[in-house]
């Protein structure tokens, strides 16, 4: 999430940085009200149902083996058996 930055400028890093993944740009800090943000980089895990189920206040190596075991592990744990 961008707090009150411009969404060009967001949009340019995106493509600098050549990411891909979706930025929430939140030029009024509603979502940041919201979800309670008092510092940034605030990062949060929402599950398939919506619900913040990890965060991180901090700068955090997303990219590193205890990152990925995480989103991993919360990944599994989100899958519900289907119906039959």
């Amino acid at each position: 999430m961008n707090i009150a930055e411009p969404p060009d400028q967001v949009r340019n890093y995106l493509l600098k940085h050549t990411l891909t993944f979706p930025a929430l740009v939140d030029a009024t800090s509603s979502v940041a009200n919201l979800y309670g943000v008092r510092a940034t980089p605030t990062r949060y895990l929402i599950n398939r149902d919506g619900r913040v189920v990890a965060g991180s206040i901090g700068p955090r190596d997303w990219a590193g083996e205890d990152a990925q075991r995480l989103i991993g592990i919360l990944l599994d744990a989100g899958k519900t058996p289907r119906r039959r």
